[in-house]
């Protein structure tokens, strides 16, 4: 295949890709569906990554893609998060929150940092003396990870840390998913299709700071399908510092790992006044209280991410998204 048709082929995959994922965002489309995604069709899911896997991928085991100013390689059998790179449209709007804040801190922690996005956009956008450390526990995505630092020249900036954090030091069994690199979970009812489970190493924030001799870090990143409760215990101490707090709030998978989206609130709400969250189709962060959070249907598709924030700076830096 030449390099113009392989070229032609991926953009009309992804043209395809895009109107798909402006159709699921249609406002009769998630009025008929009641707020959920047109993807929990499998047959739908199964066609949109056909034609990313022909389309984009065009067979190879590996994908590379430029997204936001760095070059990202994944996994094509990824059903999610490579798609959606390849397209340009990967939690958009939140890479662009993390970004604004990278530019005005200092240090930064991503909590399941999968194959680099947050990571390698984040660490870009630090000043030169920025530093990034990025957890991520799934030896594939953490080999992806490595890889995606270097090819974008963040050695210097970012540590990668091939291990899972939690409350206390010890150890996790990861259980990792057939269907999405981004589904691996400590709860093996998180993750859809079963691809087994590893045993790895963890930490706590607290431990690997104190271990490490560094002061708490201006932002922390949590991503990890259910345990981001466990991971806020683990940080009691650096929570003192308010960090900012970029955060998943999914009741159900958070249940399923043996923890509680309530309790998870509370901490966050004990040290932050601060709190919104992210309305990712409108584009804004909404301020919220505790209460507003327990009310129904306020947590849901599109509105599952948190943001804390406890710094002027940091406030101040995404106030194009807030009217404070």
């Amino acid at each position: 295949m030449s390099l113009s048709t392989k070229r032609l082929r991926q953009t009309i995959a992804i043209g395809m890709m895009r109107a798909a994922r402006a159709a699921s965002r249609n406002r009769l489309t998630r009025t008929v569906l009641r707020g959920r995604s047109v993807r929990r069709f499998p047959l739908v899911n199964r066609l949109y990554h056909a034609v990313f896997r022909i389309g984009v991928a065009a067979g190879d085991r590996d994908v590379e893609a430029r997204y936001r100013g760095v070059v990202l390689t994944g996994p094509m059998w990824d059903a999610t998060i490579m798609p959606s790179i390849s397209g340009g449209y990967y939690e958009e709007f939140e890479v662009g929150v993390f970004e604004r804040l990278a530019s005005v801190s200092r240090s930064m922690v991503d909590v399941g940092a999968n194959i680099g996005a947050y990571t390698c956009t984040g660490a870009a956008r630090l000043p030169r003396d920025g530093m990034l450390i990025a957890f991520e526990p799934a030896p594939e995505n953490a080999a992806y990870l490595r890889r995606n630092v270097e090819r974008n020249d963040l050695d210097a900036r970012v540590t990668v840390e091939q291990m899972a954090v939690g409350a206390a030091p010890g150890e996790l069994t990861v259980h990792l998913s057939g269907e999405q690199s981004g589904k691996h979970s400590a709860a093996a009812a998180n993750v859809g299709t079963s691809a087994g489970a590893v045993t790895v190493p963890m930490t706590s924030i607290d431990a690997y700071l104190d271990r490490s001799g560094l002061g708490p870090p201006d932002v922390i990143k949590i991503d990890v399908e259910g345990y981001e409760g466990f991971v806020l215990q683990g940080a009691a101490q650096t929570l003192t510092a308010a960090p900012t707090l970029l955060f998943e709030l999914h009741p159900e998978l958070q249940a399923n790992c043996g923890g509680d989206a309530g309790d998870l609130l509370d901490l966050v709400f004990a040290h932050y006044h601060w709190v919104f969250l992210v309305d990712e189709l409108a584009g804004v962060l909404r301020l919220c209280t505790r209460a507003d959070l327990d009310a129904p249907d306020t947590i849901g598709l599109y509105r599952s991410n948190l943001v804390a924030i406890g710094r002027q700076e940091h406030l101040d830096a995404v106030r194009q998204w807030h009217d404070l």
